[in-house]
């Protein structure tokens, strides 16, 4: 979390590389068991992402991945399904 906060005073809250940490770190979180840190911090980062950044950029398919994964979890799988979709189409833009 003290990382994090370094990166947010360098590079500010929206940077890509401040994103991409956050997103790292709700993850470890989530892995780690500490899913109620974990969770609102990637919430927090994907809408960030999604407001601030292009949606193909890799960071955002990240966290997007990530957020899929654990709303699957959770057993939402209509919130899954259409996560699944933007996510065929990002990649699918981004490759062609």
């Amino acid at each position: 979390m003290a990382t994090l906060a370094l990166y947010e005073g360098m590079f500010g809250p929206y940077h890509a590389q401040t994103l991409a940490l956050t997103t790292t770190l709700a993850v470890a979180l989530c892995e780690a068991g500490r899913s109620g840190e974990g969770k609102p911090l990637l919430e927090r980062a994907l809408l960030d992402l999604t407001k601030h950044h292009s949606p193909r950029h890799p960071v955002r398919i990240r966290a997007l991945e990530a957020w899929c994964e654990l709303v699957r979890e959770d057993g939402n799988w209509s919130a899954a399904v259409v996560m699944q979709r933007e996510l065929r189409e990002c990649r699918s833009q981004t490759i062609s």
